[in-house]
Order: structure tokens, then sequence, then C-alpha cells
């Protein structure tokens, strides 16, 4: 199980450094339809793995005080920023499809927001899944 959740990790931070080289260097405009496809993937992997995430925090229970609030803090907001992420995400995207069905040009305004925390978020979530694999791996 460590090895699919490296996998997965790795994939998540490669999709989330491939987004921020095309957003910030703009390589070729070309490329977005592809790694679109490949957002999706690594934005449902992040969701999964901020789901497991808030899951296990919850069942362990939250402690009395600061450090009950950090780790609520530490489950929730994960969870919220994917989700925030795959419904601006599944909005731009298919108004993106939309339009070009019709033959319209996007305007593409969310992309800008939408780019930025994919690679935040992707790459948070996939350091995290390969850090928890680690230590399964260390623990048995």
């Amino acid at each position: 199980m460590p090895i699919l959740m490296r996998l997965l990790a790795a994939y998540a931070m490669l999709t989330a450094l491939i987004v921020a080289v095309q957003f910030v260097f703009a390589v070729d405009p070309a490329w977005w339809g592809t790694i679109d496809r490949l957002m999706v993937a690594a934005i449902l992997i992040s969701l999964a793995a901020a789901y497991h995430g808030k899951r296990r925090a919850d069942a362990a229970g939250y402690p009395d005080g600061e450090a009950g609030v950090r780790r609520f803090l530490d489950a929730n907001v994960p969870l919220v920023a994917a989700s925030a992420l795959l419904i601006a995400f599944a909005f731009q995207w298919s108004d993106g499809l939309n339009d070009n069905a019709q033959g319209m040009a996007n305007g593409g305004g969310l992309w800008a927001y939408i780019d930025p925390l994919f690679v935040v978020v992707a790459g948070a979530m996939g350091a995290r899944m390969w850090s928890a694999a680690g230590r399964r791996a260390q623990a048995g």
C-alpha cells in the first residue's frame, strides 16, 4: 500500500510542478488541454487524500485547547480547499468545453485562480501522502 500511496503522491506533485511551470512561463498554450486532463486525476487524488485525512482525524478525536484547534484546522482546511478546487475546476472546464463546442472563445477568468490553487493543494496533498506512506512503511 505505501508504494501505491507514493505513486499517487508523486503523480500529484509532478502534475503540480507541470502546472506551475506552464502557468509561470507559459511554455505552450496548446498543452493546456492535456494538462487539464492530468489535473482532473490529481484533483481527485488530492480530494480523496484530504477526505481520508479528515476521517482519520475525526476518528482519533480532537484534544482540548490549542492542539485540538490546530489538529481540527489541519484536517479540515485541506478538505475545504480541495473541494473548492474541484468545484471551480469543474465549472471552468465545463464552461470551456461548452464554448469550444459552440465555436466561442472561453474567457478563462477563473484559471488565473484555479492554477495557483491547484499547485498549492495538489503539491501539499502529494507531500502529505508521500510522508504518510513513509511512516506506514517504517511502522510495518
